[in-house]
This record gives C-alpha cells, structure tokens and sequence, in this order.
C-alpha cells in the first residue's frame, strides 16, 4: 500500500460517465488517480493498461471542501464544424478557417463551471502493480508528465507519505474518514449535523475512454459514524485513518 497528498490551487473532477464538465466530483474519481500516477510513471498507453484498473483505493478530505461557480465560453461546443476546422488546421489548409472558427449556426454560449478552491486530499491506494517505481519516483518529488487536478490548466502538487503500519480491523462502532460504500448504507449511524452525499463514478476506463464499471459509494463533509464495520487503520505521521476501500 502507498499514500500520498494531492493539493492545489483549483481543481476540478469530471463523472467518466457524463461528457460534461459543468460539475464537478467532490473528490477525485479511481479514473483521475489512475491518470495523476500515469502522469509520474510518464505513462502514455495507461488505459489500456490493466494495472490501472486492477487496484484499490480512497480517499480522504484533508481541509474543507469549497466550490466556485463560474461562466466559460467554448469555441462552437464541440460541434462537427469546429472539428472540421481543426483539422484543416493540422493540414496547413488555412482557407479552410479564413472565416475564423465562429458558427453562426451554433452561437458560443456561456457554460457554467464549478471548481473546487484549495482542495486537498489523502490518496490511499493498495495492489498497484508498479507501486515501487512510483514509490521511488514520488520520494524524489518527480514527474514524467505535467501532475494537475482534474483539467490540464489546474497545476497540482503530490507528496509521498511514509505509512506507519496498517491493520484490518473489525469494530462494533467506529467513524470512518473517508467513504463508504453505498452498500453498506444501513450500517451507517446518521447524524443530523451530516451532509451525505451517494456518488457514482466510473472506477476503470477503456482505451476511448468510456467507462467500463462504476463503483457506488457515499461521502460526507464530516467522518461517517457506523456500526459493526469492517475498517483498514492507517497510521500516518502519528495519526491514525480509518478508510474503506473500492476498487
């Protein structure tokens, strides 16, 4: 098992399973940690490869969560004529955009985008076929590829973590820090000062990146209370974090 803290000024988590990118996920999907440790490896075929699908992981807030609204325009919204036009771009056909990329059959309207301001996160991640050399190469704060957030504009940071010791344990009661799954929703002990949230995502991705499963879990602002639990004790610089895993 490896840890590791991901942070940044923004950042912002698009569901595998929508092609919008208007909201965002309160946490990084398994698909987007998958992509944070190709970019370190300098992985260029990681989607088709299945040591990105075939491991565990979590997460955890570390700080508040706070999200921005705001309005973007996109040049056409992905339209056929926009792709046209890249094209001849690539073919050194500037006729072909003498007119410019504006559609005056598909007007560029506002989209509104949410961001995530100063998010950061514990990422805990189990059975990863090249955890050593990532291991090593995290140590030495290097990256192959650019490391960011979600979307190429949000820069981000990683920090290797040193794991004390981690432990499987059984508890009649206990709180755990990360997620939970959904499945195990009736063992969760609700609280009225609580926001939970059931989230879906994609957990693996195939080469054209379209989702080949999902994983189904619940999230909250706060540590979710539950009873008679299965939970995986992490200690971490003299602290200790109680986590459930999906893969």
């Amino acid at each position: 098992m490896i840890a590791f803290e991901i942070w940044g000024k923004f950042a912002t988590f698009r569901d595998p399973f929508t092609v919008s990118q208007n909201i965002t996920l309160p946490i990084p999907p398994k698909s987007t940690v998958a992509g944070m440790m190709a970019s370190i490896l300098g992985s260029t075929d990681y989607l088709s490869d299945q040591a990105y699908k075939n491991f565990s992981y979590s997460v955890v807030t570390l700080g508040q969560i706070r999200k921005k609204s705001f309005s973007q325009n996109y040049i056409n919204d992905y339209t056929k004529k926009s792709l046209t036009q890249l094209n001849h771009l690539k073919k050194g056909l500037f006729s072909g955009v003498a007119k410019g990329f504006r559609d005056s059959k598909a007007p560029q309207k506002p989209i509104n985008r949410e961001l995530l301001i100063d998010p950061k996160f514990l990422i805990l991640v189990e059975n990863f076929a090249y955890e050593k050399i990532l291991a090593d190469l995290m140590k030495e704060r290097i990256t192959r590829f650019p490391f960011y957030l979600g979307n190429s504009e949000f820069a981000g940071n990683f920090k290797w973590l040193d794991i004390q010791s981690v432990e499987r344990i059984k508890k009649e009661k206990c709180e755990i820090d990360s997620f939970v799954s959904a499945k195990e929703i009736e063992n969760i002990i609700f609280h009225p000062n609580s926001r939970y949230t059931p989230l879906s995502f994609a957990s693996a991705l195939d080469e054209n990146r379209s989702p080949l499963s999902k994983v189904e879990i619940i999230y909250s602002d706060n540590p979710i209370e539950m009873r008679e639990v299965e939970v995986l004790e992490v200690v971490i610089d003299e602290r200790v974090f109680r986590c459930k895993m999906v893969s």
